[in-house]
């Protein structure tokens, strides 16, 4: 097993041709043989590396807690110094995303292409229903606006 990337593209990027069926099955047979261990590094690495690019995004927290979730889904089957790795990136990616999401805040500005305001506006709606009943809602206080991962 080579230490590049399994890419099923042939490594080329952006690439509008569509890989020939003996490719795709070379692919697989590469993917098939690859440790997991591998495999879940390949992916965290790509989501980590998202997540940075998209700092102070809601998108950004996605890709985290994603990650932490193939990180704590795989602890008991990945090496300790794998799940090392990952967890000091997390921390320091959330660490991260909370400093971005402040200048974001600042600026006022929203950008483009971000997670859209469908999952906000479900908040919003329970907590506009939780308020219109009388019970408090989690989303009324200054705390709420607090990243929780995986929330």
């Amino acid at each position: 097993m080579s230490d590049r990337p399994i890419d099923p593209t042939g490594g080329q990027p952006g690439s509008q041709e569509q890989p020939s069926e003996e490719e795709v099955r070379a692919y697989l047979s590469q993917l098939r043989e690859a440790p997991v261990e591998q495999v879940l590094a390949e992916v965290s690495s790509a989501l980590l590396n998202a997540a940075q690019v998209k700092l102070g995004r809601r998108d950004a927290r996605l890709l985290i807690d994603l990650t932490a979730a193939i990180a704590d889904g795989g602890r008991d089957a990945l090496s300790e110094d794998i799940i090392g790795q990952l967890d000091d990136a997390l921390n320091q990616l959330r660490l991260a995303q909370v400093e971005a999401e402040k200048q974001v805040s600042a600026s006022g500005e929203a950008e483009s292409n971000d997670l859209g305001e469908q999952a906000g506006d479900a908040a919003d709606s329970s907590s506009e229903d939780a308020s219109s009943s009388g019970t408090p809602s989690a989303g009324s206080d200054a705390a709420s606006r607090l990243w929780v991962p995986g929330r």
